[in-house]
């Protein structure tokens, strides 16, 4: 019995410690690298996938009990995707707080602060002010999805002095770095009136289209919208109304509805706009692969052992 690594971001030490763990326990491994696509009628005998392989492949595997991915995202892989019914399907939520909290916190910034405008000046070599910048200090901010990402962003934005508005499907008992705490049928209400709204959801029929014309219409001209969850979450086009009108003040988006963007999207060329290709939450990012290998080598220890695995998802909810 197999079990397969597929482009994982580890170092080689890294790797040799699952390939030991996986040997010990009786499997055979292999490894494909970044580029390399596996082929189905190798792995027919492969019980677990860690790491990254398109739905297609996995649909083939018939012995297959386990895939853990290296993303927190697993969209493409729920549903009926499996031969076995029984198999179970693990993420690496948890592995990408920091760093994507560190970007949200980057861009909101940028914009806040006018830098992408400062930057146009200083390609003019022009030295001019630009007006009053804003600050997270005093600001109301919206944190729509409280998981780890979002959760992590609360923190540091309640640290820098902000009230934190969160926004999820229960309201539950409220964490301590929010404030405030909406289900997710009052999210126009939690948008009113705020100075960004940062969006931290995965990507499921429930999240889609999530953030609507309606919510852009609570929002004040000074309102910036964040995502890094998925672009599916926000109505693309009721964004692009929202920023042509200047009824809010801009965007930083780091997922699209369609990625790659097509090169006709008027995001482009938005000055408002703060656009990256998906990059937030690396898996090279050395802080990420740190945490996702911890969380591979917990699952892989786990699996070895019939325990229970973490970061099980529900694959009718997509998370």
């Amino acid at each position: 019995m197999k079990i397969a690594f597929s482009r994982v971001p580890f170092q080689a030490e890294q790797k040799e410690e699952l390939d030991a763990l996986a040997k010990e326990a009786g499997y055979d491994t292999v490894w494909y690298a970044e580029g390399v696509t596996p082929r189905a009628e190798d792995l027919q005998d492969c019980v677990a996938v860690l790491g990254g392989m398109s739905p297609e492949i996995i649909r083939q595997l018939p012995a297959l009990r386990w895939l853990q991915t290296s993303s927190a995202g697993v969209d493409k892989y729920c549903g009926d995707i499996f031969a076995c019914k029984d198999a179970v399907l693990t993420n690496g939520s948890g592995a990408f707080g920091i760093a994507i909290a560190e970007y949200m916190l980057g861009g909101l910034l940028m914009l806040m602060r006018l830098m992408p405008d400062y930057a146009r000046n200083q390609q003019q070599h022009i030295w001019r002010c630009m007006g009053n910048c804003r600050s997270i200090y005093q600001s109301t901010l919206t944190v729509v999805g409280m998981g780890d990402i979002g959760s992590r962003f609360a923190h540091i934005a309640k640290a820098m002095g902000a009230t934190v508005r969160g926004v999820r499907r229960t309201v539950g008992e409220k964490p301590a770095d929010f404030d405030t705490v909406y289900t997710s049928d009052r999210l126009a209400e939690a948008v009113r009136d705020v100075d960004a709204v940062v969006m931290c959801l995965p990507g499921t029929p429930a999240t889609r289209g999530m953030l609507n014309r309606e919510c852009f219409a609570q929002m004040s001209p000074r309102t910036i919208v964040v995502n890094c969850g998925r672009g599916c979450t926000v109505d693309e086009a009721a964004l692009v109304d929202a920023l042509r009108e200047k009824r809010i003040a801009g965007a930083v988006l780091d997922v699209m509805e369609k990625e790659p963007l097509p090169p006709d999207s008027p995001l482009w060329d938005m000055e408002q706009v703060i656009l990256t290709p998906h990059i937030s939450g690396h898996d090279d990012d050395l802080v990420n692969g740190q945490f996702i290998f911890q969380i591979f080598k917990e699952n892989l220890t786990r699996f070895l052992a019939g325990q229970p695995l973490n970061n099980v998802v529900d694959r009718a909810q997509g998370y």
